[in-house]
């Protein structure tokens, strides 16, 4: 059987605040192959709706791409990967929070999932969807960016509402 670890974190919140947000299409680059199948994973659980342990979490939003989050996944991945270890404290003792402010996301919420050992995109994600916290996670309404990163095989989502 193979060895398969997960972590999770909790959403934080601070309190929400309105936001504004403007997008310009034309300005956003082509999404990479990486980006948009993770997107199309998560966002096929959350459009279905999905079983999380014991509870049932009906149909969500899809979530959208967000660089910042991406950014900060990355940073924790690479992280990961060079201490050879899995923890959703940074090196440096930071939480998804901080890494998510760092990457330039200003957040009202946040959440993180993290994972080691698998090879590609749906079975991480399908990994995910079968653990209770991972899938809340995944299912959590009110996330509307996705950010994520694997570095070789240590992996995070990082989820999150702007403020």
């Amino acid at each position: 059987m193979k060895n398969i670890r997960f972590g999770i974190i909790a959403p934080l919140f601070l309190l929400p605040l309105a936001f504004l947000s403007v997008s310009t299409p034309s300005l956003k680059p082509d999404p990479s192959a990486f980006e948009t199948q993770m997107l199309a994973e998560v966002n096929q659980i959350r459009q279905s709706g999905c079983q999380c342990g014991d509870r049932y979490f009906p149909p969500v939003p899809a979530v959208t791409w967000d660089a910042r989050l991406a950014k900060a996944a990355r940073m924790h991945a690479a992280d990961m990967k060079a201490r050879n270890r899995m923890s959703h404290t940074g090196s440096d003792g930071s939480t998804i929070g901080q890494r998510a402010r760092r990457a330039g996301y200003p957040w009202s919420m946040v959440g993180e999932n993290i994972a080691w050992g698998y090879t590609d995109i749906p079975s991480v994600v399908d990994g995910w969807k079968t653990s209770d916290g991972h899938c809340r996670n995944m299912m959590t309404k009110e996330y509307v960016h996705l950010g994520a990163a694997r570095y070789g095989t240590y992996w995070v989502q990082d989820f999150g509402v702007p403020r």
